[in-house]
């Protein structure tokens, strides 16, 4: 029988995740985005709900499991899990894309004074979409053609069997004494996976790319400027003060808004003279655009300073310790328990400990408080994430900037910030079902990830070497750090 209790907490769940995503996206949001751009809005509450979902399925698997190999709960989790997982999917390759697109045609526009059509902007965004998704659907379709199998190591055990065998006896290890009643024979097996499995595990190979990447460097980086900015808070101002570094950063906004109105002009000549966005020129010009929003976002961040150094006469320093230590021992406990763990589990190797596997094993059967313990460091990991997208970003001018600032982000950030939310999701939700193997057992979640994607011809190494590509991100963050540390004044030259 289903377990009635168990699915009225996941409904209460589900409502109160689309309420928090809804209270986000209206915390974050533009003034000039309200009661407009309903279309990118829903796709920010949908993708932000379905990234908190993905993360939420394991513990829910858990309790539905309650540590036996038969579920408890009754809940079909095998279908639910791939359901959810589906629907990322679809949201990643064609929602989330097809938004952006949409708004670029108005971007893309090269008239002052008039706004493209509807029509127009659906097919700019169609005339982007179309050979994106076919790119993307060749590919997972000749690799589901070519390799699209998983390779299961197994072991028969031949041999004359009686009434009475102990099952818990290892017979075939008696072969050294002469009273060896079977032999073990090694091999594999080949099965074929489905479609979908195959195409939602290369799609998660994406999402561990953008993982391993922003979210080694954001593990480093998110402790690392929050001492930074403790150290270097803002602090109370005189009024003659305020008003010498109020001119000066007005003199830098003049200087960078002669700036913009070049490179918009030289952007519309570039568009109306026909050229693509693959030219050589255009592409300088994009990389130029993309440094200038950099510096924009610089001289918008100094301004905020300012004005909390004079009107607020500081921060709030309680706050500002709470962050710093409690993203410092999230960061370390997780680095921990890779090099614990996880790196001897993917080399084959006995870990030297369990660590928050088995910390979270004790806390499961609390109610609340295991799942809560359990979303903190796995929320945590996404918020490296969007936090090691933006430090690229401002140090690397081919990636895209788009910041998070509480009531400034603008329809366009949040959208892509919700595209690399809800494909980080996935990898991270693998990465949590592999790093808590012991918690995640008999788990719909470990059979997919553990069994499914570990196997797959071609790609069950990928993974592994992506937690590598983690690690190595976190320790060349570590050295940059060290090599260039904080500068307050770096952000003007």
């Amino acid at each position: 029988m289903v377990n009635i209790v168990l699915v009225l907490f996941s409904v209460l769940f589900a409502i109160l995740i689309v309420v928090a995503a809804i209270y986000f996206l209206v915390y974050f949001q533009h003034p000039d985005d309200k009661w407009i751009a309903w279309l990118p809005k829903g796709i920010v509450v949908l993708g932000l709900s379905l990234s908190a979902y993905n993360i939420f399925l394991l513990p829910l698997d858990v309790a539905n499991q309650s540590g036996q190999l038969v579920a408890t709960g009754q809940l079909p989790m095998s279908t639910i899990t791939l359901s959810f997982y589906i629907t990322t999917v679809f949201l990643v390759v064609v929602g989330v894309p097809f938004t952006v697109f949409y708004y670029e045609g108005v971007d893309d526009n090269d008239e002052s004074d008039t706004k493209k059509s509807h029509a127009s902007q659906i097919g700019y965004a169609l005339k982007w979409l179309m050979p994106t998704l076919f790119f993307v659907g060749a590919i997972i379709g000749v690799m589901y053609w070519q390799v699209g199998y998983a390779v299961i190591p197994t072991t028969r055990v031949v041999g004359a069997f009686t009434t009475g065998f102990d099952v818990s006896k290892d017979y075939c290890a008696l072969a050294s004494s002469g009273s060896s009643v079977c032999t073990l024979q090694y091999g594999n097996r080949y099965p074929w996976v489905s479609g979908l499995v195959y195409t939602v595990a290369l799609v998660t190979l994406a999402g561990w790319l953008i993982f391993s990447v922003f979210g080694g460097v954001g593990l480093v980086c998110l402790p690392y400027d929050l001492f930074q900015e403790f150290q270097h808070r803002p602090k109370p101002i005189t009024a003659a003060e305020y008003a010498e570094q109020k001119k000066a950063i007005g003199q830098q906004a003049e200087l960078l808004m002669e700036v913009g109105t070049g490179l918009t002009e030289e952007l519309r000549d570039s568009q109306r003279s026909g050229k693509s966005r693959f030219d050589k020129r255009f592409r300088k010009l994009r990389l130029r655009e993309a440094e200038f929003r950099k510096d924009v976002l610089i001289l918008e961040f100094h301004y905020r300073r300012l004005e909390e150094c004079y009107k607020m006469q500081g921060v709030n320093i309680l706050l500002q310790y709470f962050k710093l230590v409690g993203s410092a021992i999230l960061s370390l406990l997780w680095i921990v328990h890779i090099i614990l763990y996880l790196l001897p589990y993917i080399l084959k190797s006995t870990p030297y400990s369990q660590f928050l596997s088995t910390f979270f094993e004790s806390v499961s059967p609390i109610p609340f408080i295991g799942t809560a313990l359990y979303a903190l460091f796995a929320f945590y990991l996404l918020l490296c994430v969007v936090k090691g997208n933006t430090k690229l970003g401002m140090r690397l001018f081919f990636f895209a900037i788009h910041p998070l600032r509480i009531g400034e982000t603008m329809m366009n950030s949040l959208v892509f910030n919700t595209g690399i939310i809800l494909l980080s999701s996935l990898a991270v939700a693998q990465f949590c079902t592999l790093a808590f193997a012991p918690y995640a057992k008999y788990t719909a979640s470990n059979s997919l990830f553990g069994v499914q994607f570990q196997n797959l011809q071609g790609v069950q190494y990928v993974y592994d070497a992506f937690v590598f590509l983690l690690i190595g991100s976190a320790g060349l963050s570590v050295a940059y750090n060290i090599y260039r540390p904080y500068n307050k004044q770096r952000e003007n030259r």
